[in-house]
């Protein structure tokens, strides 16, 4: 993608420093996720271009009691796109009301 866009072109070089970081510490705690006390409500779609489906699946399942509204009408711009329509599913999340 650094080559095709002009506008990335212009951090490449950043990019690859990031790329080449194999050292990078743990992202998540797993252990805390797996004793989440706090509500969690995600989006997550079937077909993001930029989050694969399975890894947002796996990352879901290690955060105890976490809800899904999992869709293939709505994409990753969906909080701007339909942001009416995602917080709507958001809040029947909440409130158990999805079918």
């Amino acid at each position: 993608m650094f080559d095709s866009y002009t506008e990335l072109s212009q951090i490449r070089d950043a990019a690859d420093i990031l790329a080449l970081t194999d050292d990078w510490p743990a992202l998540y705690d797993e252990a805390q996720l797996a004793r989440n006390e706090v509500p969690v409500y995600a989006a997550t779609y079937i077909d993001d271009m930029y989050v694969h489906f399975d890894h947002a699946q796996n990352t879901a399942a290690k955060i105890k009691g976490a809800k899904q509204f999992i869709t293939n009408v709505m994409y990753h711009n969906a909080i701007r796109s339909k942001s009416d329509e995602l917080i709507q599913q958001l809040f029947a999340l909440r409130e158990d009301t999805i079918d």
